[in-house]
């Protein structure tokens, strides 16, 4: 632009052609700003805009981002006369569509008295971007009807406001009519028709169309595992890619990235490293998109090591999206620590923090429960401007809550000027982690009585407070409403109602509602699973156990802990070896909960000597939990020498619990030495910081 602007400044006179040639200019180059100052100097020179000087001008408003400047130009070419032409009014259609102001575009498109092919197109784009379809099928009617012909962007348009099932039918008549006009070989309209039917979740019809035109055009092919991404058919994603690499198909970097997404999404981390070799294969690793998304690859796969090489290959240049990558895929594999690291490095490389890096690092302030970074990663957010967006103050709730500074929280709340379902969520899930489920479950009632409908995860946060509870009539009340806006077969909401059921005491509910479910989700059967444990119904347990064995459902970590607990309560201590050594066959690795479960059978049963050989067969240090869990069996069966060799193991640990204190006065209290269990109690009230009193309540036609 610069060496076209000496040539400007040398012409003596520069007539409307040559102003509207560097009006076009500077939009072309992306400088807005710029073309609009040549547009008031022109103005200034005398010389007069015609249509082509006002529909650059309106793309340079556009580009600019400044609404303002084009309603002045628009005024303008009022002035001018210019109102009524059909070419600027196309122009002036879509800059308002821009900044969805889509009545004003109405406004335009109706105000014109002749309208060609161009304007009709445009206002059919307008339509299907403000999710207006039926009027975008009545400018297509309108269209046919009259002596224009339809084009190619007639139908582009049309197809991309058809989303849903419910509009498929329009659809498929829409791809009668390129047929028709033999638009059907055409590559943007071919694609556009692959994007319609994804949309439509039609996605064999979209395959289909593709194996039948023999196509061979990378873009649609890409629009067709995008669309298989979305409807989470991660396999058949797979093997479209496959179809393509082995028909020898010119693959791109924006296929590559498509597909490495849904290696990230599905976590495949096979797949993924095939992709890279691909990538390696035809020279596109170095690609900028193809580096981000083999970064987010390796980060959603859990493999942070091959994301950080990646990332320091790029000795230049690193930008703000591949510091987000890295930033965020610390967080996700909780390396928080080196997450703020990274923050507070990119910054040093003057890479200045957008909204999506603040949110990831304050999620990993959140996991480190670094209330202090926290506060300095907010004072960031002020000094730039953040801190009015929603998400950022919803994380900030989580933040303060999490950190248990409630007064702060409440604070933050009262300072955001408009609220969101996501806003009150994170402060009613605040108060009810922090142990005020009773404050919880009436900002729910303030929340719906200011008109907001709760989402799955508000709900499932009021059941959990309700369970906290034993809150039986306000859950049921909560299990009604789930019903009545839909969200009772979610799989957020149907865990909590299956966990209150059961902690309220009705594990006779919380199976009836789950035999209404789909029985393949995992997180339900653990719910049920754990709500019989906790009733001490271990035969129940066990025959769930292999009912979701039967349904094709494969246990996990959790899974066990619930069936090793359920033997436990249920002195089914046989069983319970059993099943934890029967977690090496589905391929769970124990943790020291199950071992604690074993443990605690085996001593309900009185079976010490084995209790303490399957602790030395552990193959690791007991924890305290362990420890503990023997301790208090030990308590009822009165086996004072382990006992006391437990609390010596305990101590050689560093632990100062109250509850280990406790559990050694009563374990001396067993063996008749009161003086020794008074002794305890003493030195715990002086070295403790006291426990608070403890509350009961009861609940009266759901007031408690």
């Amino acid at each position: 632009m610069k060496d076209a602007l000496q040539v400007f400044d040398e012409i003596p006179q520069p007539d409307v052609v040559s102003w509207n040639t560097m009006i076009g200019g500077y939009f072309v180059c992306g400088f807005g700003l710029d073309a609009f100052i040549c547009y008031q100097n022109m103005l200034f020179c005398g010389v007069v805009p015609d249509k082509l000087s006002f529909t650059s001008v309106l793309k340079g408003c556009t580009n600019l981002g400044n609404i303002g400047k084009g309603l002045q130009v628009h005024c303008n070419l009022i002035k001018l006369g210019l109102g009524d032409n059909v070419f600027v009014g196309s122009a002036l259609v879509e800059f308002y569509a821009e900044f969805h102001c889509f009545d004003e575009s109405a406004k335009v498109f109706n105000s014109l008295e002749f309208k060609d092919i161009v304007l009709i197109n445009a206002m059919i784009g307008v339509h299907t971007k403000n999710g207006n379809s039926k009027e975008a099928f009545a400018n297509l009617r309108e269209i046919l009807s009259s002596s224009l012909v339809p084009t190619r962007a007639t139908f582009v348009n049309v197809l991309s406001g058809i989303d849903g099932y419910e509009i498929l039918r329009g659809g498929v008549q829409i791809h009668g009519l390129i047929i028709k006009f033999g638009f059907e070989d055409d590559g943007v309209i071919e694609n556009s028709l692959v994007g319609m039917y994804s949309s439509c979740d039609a996605m064999d019809d979209a395959f289909d169309l593709l194996v039948y035109l023999g196509s061979k055009n990378i873009m649609s092919w890409t629009t067709l595992i995008n669309g298989y991404a979305i409807h989470a058919c991660f396999q058949d994603a797979m093997d479209a890619f496959y179809w393509i690499y082995h028909e020898a198909m010119v693959i791109d970097d924006v296929l590559l990235a498509c597909i490495l997404s849904v290696s990230a999404v599905s976590e495949s981390l096979d797949l993924g490293t095939q992709i890279h070799s691909v990538a390696l294969q035809i020279g596109c690793e170095s690609d900028i998109c193809v580096r981000e998304a083999l970064m987010d690859m390796y980060a959603k796969c859990s493999t942070m090591e091959d994301t950080r090489k990646i990332f320091e290959q790029i000795s230049h240049h690193r930008d703000l999206v591949l510091w987000t990558t890295l930033i965020s895929g610390n967080v996700h594999n909780g390396f928080s620590v080196e997450a703020l690291r990274n923050f507070y490095q990119m910054q040093k490389e003057g890479i200045n923090p957008d909204l999506v890096v603040c949110i990831s690092v304050l999620m990993g302030c959140i996991d480190l429960k670094a209330i202090d970074h926290g506060k300095q990663i907010h004072a960031y957010t002020i000094k730039f401007g953040c801190n009015a967006d929603i998400s950022v103050q919803t994380t900030l709730l989580s933040l303060y809550s999490e950190c248990g500074n409630i007064n702060s929280t409440l604070k933050l709340f009262g300072k955001i000027s408009s609220h969101d379902v996501t806003s009150w969520t994170a402060l009613i899930s605040g108060y009810a982690k922090l142990g005020y489920s009773e404050n919880a479950l009436a900002l729910l009632i303030k929340m719906l009585e200011e008109g907001f409908k709760p989402n799955h995860f508000t709900l499932a946060t009021a059941l959990a407070a309700c369970s906290k509870l034993t809150a039986t009539e306000t859950g049921k009340l909560l299990h009604s409403y789930s019903l009545k806006i839909g969200l009772e077969n979610d799989k957020f909401v149907g865990t909590a109602l299956i966990d209150m059921y059961s902690k309220c005491g009705s594990i006779e509910n919380s199976v009836s509602y789950f035999m209404g479910t789909s029985k393949s989700d995992i997180v339900l059967w653990n719910a049920l699973l754990s709500g019989h444990a906790h009733h001490g119904n271990g035969l129940e347990v066990l025959k769930a156990f292999d009912e979701m064995k039967n349904y094709g459902v494969k246990p996990d970590e959790i899974t066990f802990l619930a069936v090793l607990s359920g033997c436990s309560h249920g002195n089914l201590v046989d069983r319970a070896v059993h099943y934890f050594f029967m977690m090496h066959d589905y391929g769970v690795s124990p943790e020291k909960e199950h071992y604690a479960c074993v443990i605690d059978g085996l001593g309900r049963s009185g079976l010490f000597r084995e209790a303490v050989e399957f602790i030395e067969g552990m193959g690791f240090e007991p924890g305290i939990v362990v420890l503990r869990t023997l301790l208090s069996s030990c308590i009822v069966h009165r086996h004072i020498q382990l006992g006391l060799a437990v609390v010596a193991k305990l101590v050689e640990l560093g632990d100062n619990d109250t509850a280990t204190y406790v559990l050694l006065s009563n374990l001396y209290a067993a063996d008749g030495r009161w003086e020794d269990a008074r002794k305890v109690r003493e030195v715990m009230e002086k070295f403790s910081r006291g426990k608070k009193v403890g509350m009961s309540w009861i609940e009266v036609k759901a007031v408690y």
